[in-house]
């Protein structure tokens, strides 16, 4: 098995990939007949349960990027399966989420987070803040179109094809997003988790059996120092514990309260109680199971080791699994795990399309127009789902570039957590303080993003892995010095709003 080229699909293996896309739009059909109003569209009407949106909001975090991108970071020379220490800081933080942000959003009745902003704030703060997240989205969905076109030319062959395979890829999301709305993304999302762990678990059965077993594959391991662990702190280096910790928990806590792709999943919830539950399982039940990506890409990374003409096939380390799946999976178990992946992608594409147009719908253009009944605000949310997806295609052609030089993960740091992390900034401002203003906010969230973005171009030694802490950080500490300056927010800004009393 392997050699100087890629297996071709099979006819198996094409069935289950067309079977298991025909599935995904039957689904969408299905739930067509709910999407009749904005709510349906963007938050399917505030009626799922935990367990749905649990899984949902799982996948939603998830997406290809960490498949694809954790496994491509042990494949590195120096990537070692501490790289799973962001999933630790995401379970760490999920306390502190459940704390911070369902109670106040669902007492509120908002449709996007930005909505919260200019209640506790001003309008100029919630229209900076959604600029910030459509930012932020754009590069993640970019980044995400990236990778699935990195899988999608290993499956075609048609290795300088990544721009066409991904207007293909954001053509099918786009259309998938358009016809069933929020409810069909929570359970497509639910479909393909069982589908991507059974995946996982036959790549890891067969790897381990080609590369002389589970003895083997931990003595080839540890001499090759993937189970290496990386200094405590570190300011220049990747990764260290501290900054991996330090990125999931910003992550999490960006994601669960500031981020539209999320919020808008657990929103679904049919009560505040449901939310929490949501919350909770989805950390402490499913979020460790991402701690298999790590094992798989180490098993990978063996494999490889001990077929030396598959290893060739890679042109960079993130095309490790769409290479391992193709020459090792036997057909019909090799378009299943292409399924899986091309469907996280899809579905995470989905959501990352509903959110972007229900921030402009919501959070700008419905402020400009007269109002919207129900079957027009639904056309309008199509309308434009199938403009971002233009927009998010154009950016995934310059996020290619980065794959030269840079992981997925590496891309991620550098393009979207310096916006997320001023975004988390923005809101910790608003829900733990009393004294800082609007005015002050801007200034505190647009020195963050000055520093964060200086660091790279400046060519300063700093992680990518502290980019979304710095901006944190920066945008919180900055706020609240030029609080001082400026008068406090009168009592309605505050009254109910922040958990500082």
């Amino acid at each position: 098995m392997g050699g100087d080229a890629l297996r071709a699909l099979s006819f198996a293996d094409w069935a289950v990939l067309a079977s298991y896309l025909a599935m995904l739009i039957g689904m969408a059909l299905f739930h067509t007949r709910t999407v009749q109003a904005r709510d349906d569209l963007f938050l399917a009407g505030r009626s799922m349960g935990r367990w749905p949106v649990a899984i949902s909001m799982y996948v939603a975090l998830f997406s290809s990027n960490t498949m694809v991108g954790v496994i491509g970071w042990l494949n590195r020379p120096d990537g070692t399966v501490w790289i799973g220490l962001q999933n630790i800081g995401i379970i760490l933080a999920v306390p502190i989420a459940v704390w911070l942000y369902p109670n106040i959003f669902f007492r509120l009745r908002i449709t996007t987070a930005y909505e919260y902003l200019e209640r506790r704030f001003d309008y100029p703060v919630r229209a900076v803040a959604g600029v910030l997240f459509i930012a932020a989205r754009v590069m993640w969905m970019a980044t995400m179109l990236y990778g699935g076109a990195l899988v999608a030319t290993q499956i075609t062959g048609f290795h300088d094809s990544l721009g066409w395979s991904a207007v293909g890829l954001m053509c099918v999301a786009s259309i998938l997003g358009m016809i069933g709305g929020m409810r069909a993304v929570i359970w497509t999302d639910v479909a393909q988790f069982f589908v991507l762990f059974g995946s996982v678990l036959v790549m890891a059965t067969l790897a381990i059996s080609r590369s002389g077993g589970i003895e083997q594959v931990i003595m080839i391991a540890t001499e090759t120092n993937r189970f290496t662990p990386p200094a405590l702190f570190s300011v220049k280096d990747d990764l260290s514990v501290v900054s991996g910790l330090f990125l999931g928990m910003i992550s999490l806590l960006s994601a669960v309260g500031t981020d539209q792709v999320v919020l808008q999943t657990y929103l679904t919830s049919k009560d505040v109680k449901t939310a929490r539950d949501s919350l909770w399982f989805n950390g402490i039940f499913l979020k460790p199971l991402s701690l298999m990506f790590p094992m798989l890409g180490m098993i990978i990374f063996v494999y490889f080791r001990a077929h030396p003409a598959d290893q060739a096939l890679m042109r960079v380390p993130d095309d490790a699994l769409p290479v391992f799946i193709l020459q090792v999976l036997p057909a019909g178990a090799r378009g299943l795990a292409l399924a899986g992946i091309m469907a996280a992608l899809l579905t995470s594409l989905q959501g990352g399309l509903a959110a972007l147009a229900a921030c402009v719908q919501v959070d700008y253009l419905q402020r400009w127009m007269r109002p919207l009944d129900d079957a027009t605000s639904v056309r309008l949310g199509r309308l434009l789902m199938a403009a971002w997806g233009v927009a998010i295609t154009i950016a995934a052609l310059g996020v290619t570039q980065l794959g030269k030089n840079n992981s997925i993960l590496q891309i991620l740091n550098k393009v979207m957590y310096p916006f997320t992390g001023v975004l988390l900034g923005i809101f910790l401002i608003g829900l733990l303080t009393r004294r800082v203003s609007g005015t002050p906010t801007l200034a505190g969230a647009l020195c963050g993003l000055m520093v964060t973005l200086y660091l790279p171009l400046a060519g300063v030694a700093v992680s990518n892995f502290y980019f979304g802490f710095i901006a944190t950080v920066c945008t919180v500490a900055l706020g609240c010095c030029f609080s001082f300056v400026a008068s406090p927010p009168h009592e309605s800004k505050v009254k109910g709003l922040t958990h500082a009393g």
